[in-house]
């Protein structure tokens, strides 16, 4: 639950400042290289690649996970119980 809350607050915080630096910006008048969009297309292409490995690595432990316990579910199941 904290873990949470504190993931919240950093998502606002970041949200809050990325407003007050957009109500505080003056024009730059400076010259933007053509290569600069290339930039920006290759950090989004990154950014994406990096979000589909992390998502794709947890969503296979989770399988993981779930088939483990399976496993153990059925073996304890599967053994014979001891006659007295």
């Amino acid at each position: 639950m904290h873990r949470v809350r504190r993931t919240a607050l950093a998502a606002l915080a970041s949200v809050e400042l990325v407003v007050l630096l957009a109500a505080l910006a003056k024009p730059a008048y400076g010259y933007v290289d053509p290569g600069s969009g290339l930039l920006a297309v290759q950090l989004g292409g990154s950014m994406l690649a990096g979000g589909l490995f992390v998502l794709r690595s947890k969503i296979r432990r989770f399988f993981r996970m779930t088939s483990t316990e399976e496993k153990i579910e059925a073996e304890t199941s599967a053994r014979p119980e001891a006659s007295e």
